[in-house]
């Protein structure tokens, strides 16, 4: 059966970018094998950077992003912490609760993890 872009959900979408993103130490294909097998503990995940760097490369079919944000499910910040570790970032951390708060917009508490490869 032949998918269309419609078949694919905004996560899986971006579950694919972030899986073709690999430079230096950031495995993409590792990442996101990691997180599918690990659903249970995360409810959204998405890589970004903060310039226009991906615009640059997007003609030479290059998705130049170096942080992923992940939120977590209640209860399973520490476990998705541990994952993210092994995953040979530069830095692995919890947002501060007013940062994700403010970042998502408000809407109460949630844990964003911050993963952030050089």
């Amino acid at each position: 059966m032949l998918h269309t872009i419609q078949d694919f959900s905004i996560q899986d979408i971006n579950l694919e970018l972030i899986r073709r993103a690999s430079f230096n130490d950031f495995d993409g294909e590792k990442v996101v094998n990691a997180l599918n097998a690990n659903k249970e503990l995360w409810e959204s995940v998405y890589m970004t950077r903060f310039d226009l760097i991906p615009l640059r490369d997007m003609d030479g079919n290059s998705w130049n992003i170096d942080t992923l944000y992940i939120l977590a499910k209640k209860g399973q910040t520490a476990k998705l912490l541990s994952l993210a570790k092994e995953w040979s970032a530069d830095e692995v951390d919890l947002l501060p609760a007013l940062e994700a708060n403010h970042l998502l917009g408000g809407g109460g508490a949630k844990d964003v993890i911050r993963v952030w490869w050089d």
